[in-house]
């Protein structure tokens, strides 16, 4: 049989205090239990661990090699102790909220409050791409975004209908503008999260009918910089509105309606069909926090 880890403990306090009452004392046993520790340990190894030396009960070459393994052992039994806390902390109940790009919102906040009884929110980023499957794989177990419709084979909850408007440089002649068009955006440097054109955003509805796109297209992956860039004049965006209003420390963006038919998106909270009820309560939670931003006077109603 091996070394248990109480074995291992008295070997080591057995080298750092140099006799076997002390080192009973420093692990609260008895010295008789410590003693019955010790031939079980020596039994178990088969050889002598410690030998007698006058009054005294000292290691033996054997004794000394283990207690400085043990050393080493115990310190990454506590370490790994530690890690497994860590871990474990994701255990109890809880919710994982996937966002992609459109993660610097106020419902974000509204639903980390913590409320007793229910799972904690947790929150993971996904790209926009994999929203949908990290769903489905059970990665997380709800998808916050803006679709052109619902996502099939999974179960939706709507959160705000929505539409893309035009995001650009309060200082740019644009923002004096009823609306923006196509052509208008032309010699601007249009900022995207990614060259990947989705079905029923503005490439699509947007720009392809026209036969306009942008000269220069750059991607940026993130809404805060992406905002911070458009304010400073350096490009221009088309956003669902309600995420530049989440935003409106960005005085310097200015919002301008897009010129032609409203592209429509709507908010939802997607999960897997088979969601246990509290994913379910997890959603109306959100619901009711976007319900509470558009009470604020956040997103724009579409026309």
């Amino acid at each position: 049989m091996s070394l248990d880890r109480s074995h291992l403990q008295l070997l080591v306090a057995l080298a750092e205090h140099g006799r076997l009452g002390d080192a009973a004392r420093a692990l609260h046993l008895s010295p008789s239990a410590a003693s019955h520790r010790m031939a079980e340990a020596e039994r178990r190894v088969g050889t002598a661990l410690t030998a007698q030396r006058g009054r005294t009960i000292e290691l033996t070459d054997a004794g000394r090699h283990l207690s400085v393994v043990a050393v080493d052992v115990e310190r990454e039994l506590d370490r790994a102790e530690l890690a497994a806390r860590w871990i474990g902390a994701g255990d109890p109940a809880r919710i994982r909220v996937a966002v992609g790009f459109y993660d610097t919102a106020s419902w974000l906040v509204d639903t980390f409050a913590p409320v007793a009884g229910r799972p904690r929110t947790e929150l993971l980023r996904v790209t926009d791409r994999d929203l949908l499957d990290a769903v489905r794989r059970g990665q997380c177990d709800l998808a916050v975004a803006p679709w052109p419709r619902a996502p099939t084979g999974l179960r939706n909850l709507a959160l705000h209908d929505d539409e893309l408007v035009a995001a650009v440089p309060v200082r740019d002649p644009l923002a004096h503008e009823s609306e923006v068009t196509p052509e208008a955006l032309y010699e601007h440097t249009f900022l995207t999260s990614t060259y990947e054109p989705a079905r029923g955003f503005e490439f699509h509805e947007f720009f392809l009918p026209s036969g306009f796109v942008p000269r220069t297209v750059i991607q940026v992956q993130s809404l805060e910089m992406m905002l911070r860039l458009v304010g400073r004049g350096l490009g221009v965006t088309i956003q669902p509105s309600l995420v530049l209003t989440w935003n409106r420390p960005h005085r310097d963006v200015e919002i301008v309606p897009l010129a032609g038919r409203p592209i429509r998106v709507r908010w939802t909270a997607t999960h897997a069909p088979d969601a246990s009820d509290l994913v379910g309560e997890a959603a109306s939670r959100i619901a009711e926090a976007f319900a509470r931003a558009a009470a604020r006077g956040e997103g724009a109603p579409p026309t």
